[in-house]
């Protein structure tokens, strides 16, 4: 009896560590489930650095509407113009890392910035998980239907006689550079007008208040189905099928133009692996939609998809291209 008393409590501990490790063998087995999950709850939110209208704009909600439907949640668009696209790439940068929140975003945030801003609060590399790429978009200089300025030379002539008097407006990174590369090159001054989107500098285009602007086709082509608008080069190493008149930089006399305007989409970073690959892949099939590349085409965007990879290490590349082609634009961090 003395030896059954004894063993008891032996008994009783052993049994109640065999539930402590069950239980806790299950804890490990949920969170490791909850880990490997590519689960997303929704709403999808995409941020925008630019506003409606736009070209990203008119691009991402083109998307939007597919990848919500592959995901199996609703996808809803947050247009956050201003500061060059910082307001939106801090936005998502700060987001909690579970696949509901997005960034459609351009070269302007994650490759021009670190060499326009000297604060720039974000890194585009660091502080972004890479989804895939989104394809390229075609940018022409634009004039109203009704500008004296029929050619590039005409442009150029007219700040050269009269300096800082021509304007141009400038809504992104793309806009910004090149105004002031083509300055610097034909050895004239411009007058930078600075917007916060596309749709606001054709509006002024059209009354007057400036006479070009670097503009994206899917942001400008109604206006130019339309003849309100006129096209004096395309900022692309060949010419726009649809617009074959319309000569490239390189042909109009200033060559060094062609340097690509991308899209891309990121999710903040620590966003869980299989969540990336899977709106990585949802995203590329929608990509692949015959119906949605001729779309784009109509509007001079490219669109083609990637792996999450290839966008992080074309990010980094990027980065180091937009050193040199703001530098040759004799632009320095403002």
């Amino acid at each position: 009896m003395p030896r059954l008393l004894h063993d008891r409590p032996a008994g009783l501990a052993a049994l109640l560590r065999r539930r402590e490790l069950l239980v806790a063998a299950l804890a490990a087995t949920a969170g490791s489930a909850r880990a490997q999950s590519d689960r997303i709850d929704g709403p999808l939110r995409i941020v925008l650095p630019f506003g409606p209208g736009s070209g990203t704009d008119v691009y991402a909600r083109m998307v939007a509407q597919y990848l919500g439907t592959a995901l199996g949640v609703a996808a809803l668009i947050d247009n956050r113009p201003g500061a060059n696209g910082v307001l939106a790439a801090e936005a998502v940068a700060h987001a909690r890392p579970d696949g509901n929140t997005l960034l459609f975003t351009t070269n302007t945030t994650h490759a021009a910035n670190p060499h326009l801003l000297k604060e720039l609060r974000y890194d585009p590399v660091k502080d972004f998980a890479a989804i895939s790429k989104m394809g390229n978009l075609t940018f022409f200089v634009l004039v109203p239907a009704s500008s004296r300025y029929r050619t590039m030379a005409d442009l150029v002539e007219a700040a050269r006689k009269a300096p800082n008097t021509v304007s141009y407006g400038a809504a992104n990174s793309f806009g910004m550079v090149s105004g002031s590369k083509l300055g610097k090159n034909a050895g004239v001054e411009f007058l930078r007008v600075p917007y916060k989107s596309s749709p606001q500098i054709t509006t002024d285009l059209l009354g007057g208040q400036v006479q070009f602007a670097f503009i994206d086709l899917a942001a400008a082509a109604p206006m130019v189905k339309a003849g309100r608008m006129r096209a004096l080069a395309v900022l692309a190493d060949r010419r726009f099928p649809s617009l074959p008149d319309v000569p490239t930089m390189a042909e109009a006399g200033y060559p060094g133009f062609n340097v690509v305007a991308w899209f891309g989409m990121f999710a903040p970073a620590g966003t869980p692996a299989p969540v990336v690959n899977r709106i990585n892949r949802e995203l590329v099939a929608v990509l692949n939609r015959p119906d949605l590349r001729e779309r784009g085409a109509e509007l001079g965007i490219e669109i083609f998809g990637s792996t999450p990879r290839e966008l992080e290490d074309y990010v980094k590349s990027q980065i180091a291209l937009w050193g040199q082609f703001t530098a040759d634009a004799g632009l320095r961090p403002e």
